[in-house]
């Protein structure tokens, strides 16, 4: 079971948005994901209540929501029992935007840390207090988990911003794949959807599909 934390500490970084649709490109892949719902604003939580179930990654079925609040062993318990009941070989973990208990056990526990960041100087900030968050980690387990991936989130083509992010990140880890903001990601959620099922084959879902095999390949070096 591999546990894929996607975090940042600042809301309003396409952070359940990533989550989703990264779930469901990596199901493309064959992937059997399920994805934990540690936001107290249950964004993800919401988005399943509106889907009409089926298609890629089934929001209905594949969304739990689950919070730390009895310590890390239970909380540990939980994910196993949840995977095993879904069969799941990933989880990913929305986290909360906020530096507290359950957002440092989901780190420890987990092999990867995804951070999503907008071209903002406020998002790259708080992008380094997560990247910050998972070197502790690491730290404290002794060895190279989790890894730290950085999402540029958000894009906006042919800006400066978009063009000049991936530099801007690279100090703080490895420098993923990024996405644009478009319309129809907006339009995907609205009608309760992941951008696979409602716009395959689109830039969008292309995208995404682009940053389930980096975020794969990059796991391999790392996760046996």
């Amino acid at each position: 079971m591999v546990i894929l934390a996607i975090a940042n500490l600042k809301g309003g970084c396409a952070k359940t948005t990533t989550a989703v649709n990264l779930a469901a490109a990596l199901t493309e892949l064959r992937q059997s994901c399920l994805l934990i719902d540690m936001d107290s604003q249950q964004s993800a939580t919401r988005w399943a209540g509106q889907a009409p179930g089926g298609g890629v990654f089934d929001l209905r079925e594949r969304v739990k929501p689950l919070r730390p609040e009895r310590g890390a062993a239970r909380f540990k318990a939980d994910l196993e029992r949840l995977a095993g009941d879904c069969r799941a070989d990933i989880l990913l973990l929305d986290l909360a935007p906020e530096l507290r208990e359950p957002t440092m056990i989901a780190t420890m526990l987990a092999h990867a840390v995804l951070v999503p960041v907008t071209p903002s100087p406020l998002d790259i900030w708080a992008a380094e207090a997560a990247a910050e968050l998972a070197a502790e980690a690491r730290r404290e387990r002794g060895g190279k988990l989790p890894v730290t991936m950085l999402i540029p989130s958000r894009l906006v083509s042919g800006t400066i911003l978009a063009r000049d992010i991936p530099d801007s990140l690279k100090h703080l880890g490895a420098v993923a794949p990024g996405i644009h903001q478009r319309v129809a990601m907006v339009e995907a959620t609205i009608a309760g959807q992941t951008i696979a099922d409602y716009q395959p084959g689109g830039p969008s879902h292309q995208e995404f599909q682009a940053l389930s095999k980096y975020v794969l390949r990059y796991l391999r070096k790392y996760v046996k």
